[in-house]
């Protein structure tokens, strides 16, 4: 996938892009990647899609800024997955945020070589939040340019946002957020040094500090993951998210790994944990002998959940 920012060379031909922030790169995402390049085609225009640097909330209002399903750097490798040629990667500055309809388009126009904007259904752009897309066809044909308003995707009878997908993770509801996804919803992270507690009840765990401090990071609870090593492979594990009430009163929130049938050295290096299913919510025991006997049922019922696939 090509990144293409102002000072790219200019295209051959004119480009047409869809714009958004595309955070998860769901598959309604994907549906809209694919209507553009249905419509390049059709159009002998070269498909893109344009993204930012940043979310726009984090600039025009910080405290409304949600927690979000991808780093940038995961953002721009689904959007390759996705089969996305080139990317036009725009700062989200104030000069950004203050740019009206017209002069938004102008820009794609001037500074990227798009002919045609493809909006999603029901999508706005512009400080002066025109009303609808008709007003948007209308700006566009006064300065040479087509918008154009993609169908909307429902999926299962429903639409999907990204908005969506982070309300069913906040609730624990980790299978049906990864069937929207696409894909198994995944935090990345670092091993950092833990209370090794774990270690001394036959269930050793690494504590993840995830590699951007914006990550969703789902309810907390127990749940059946699968783990991306530093060299690749992929082991079945469990996944704890919580205050661990049973061996400390702290209220800090750690994510904990037990991988199972591994014993190697992991410090500092990273993993990715790929949620599958929750398992149940974090409880307190009355003794660590409850708890082992509460962890060896978790890790009984991901072995069944995932070990045949292994």
């Amino acid at each position: 996938m090509e990144l293409i920012t102002k000072s790219s060379p200019a295209p051959e031909r004119g480009r047409i892009a869809a714009v958004g922030m595309w955070d998860g790169v769901h598959l309604g995402h994907r549906f809209l990647i694919d209507y553009v390049r249905v419509e390049s085609k059709y159009r002998d225009l070269i498909p893109a899609v344009i993204t930012f640097t940043c979310h726009p909330l984090s600039v025009v209002r910080p405290h409304d800024m949600p927690p979000l399903l991808n780093t940038p750097d995961e953002r721009l490798d689904r959007l390759d997955r996705a089969g996305v040629e080139h990317c036009i990667m725009l700062d989200f500055d104030d000069k950004t945020r203050h740019m009206t309809a017209a002069e938004f388009l102008r820009a794609l126009k001037h500074d990227y070589g798009v002919d045609t904007l493809v909006v999603g259904f029901n999508n706005r752009f512009g400080r002066d939040r025109v009303d609808g897309i008709d007003q948007y066809r209308q700006i566009a044909s006064e300065i040479g340019m087509t918008v154009i308003e993609a169908p909307e995707y429902t999926g299962e009878n429903a639409p999907i946002s990204s908005s969506a997908i982070r309300k069913l993770l906040s609730e624990g509801k980790v299978a049906e957020a990864s069937r929207k996804l696409g894909y198994d919803y995944t935090i990345r992270g670092t091993v950092v040094n833990g209370s090794h507690v774990g270690r001394t009840i036959g269930f050793p765990t690494a504590n993840i500090h995830p590699l951007s401090d914006t990550t969703l990071i789902p309810s907390p609870g127990v749940y059946a993951v699968r783990v991306t090593l530093p060299d690749g492979t992929q082991r079945p594990g469990m996944v704890n998210i919580g205050t661990r009430p049973t061996v400390t009163d702290g209220t800090a929130l750690t994510i904990e790994v037990h991988i199972l049938d591994f014993s190697g050295f992991l410090y500092d290096e990273e993993l990715s944990i790929h949620f599958v299913e929750r398992l149940r919510g974090e409880k307190k025991f009355p003794s660590l002998k409850k708890l082992t006997s509460a962890l060896e049922a978790d890790a009984a019922k991901v072995r069944k959940m995932l070990c045949k696939s292994h």
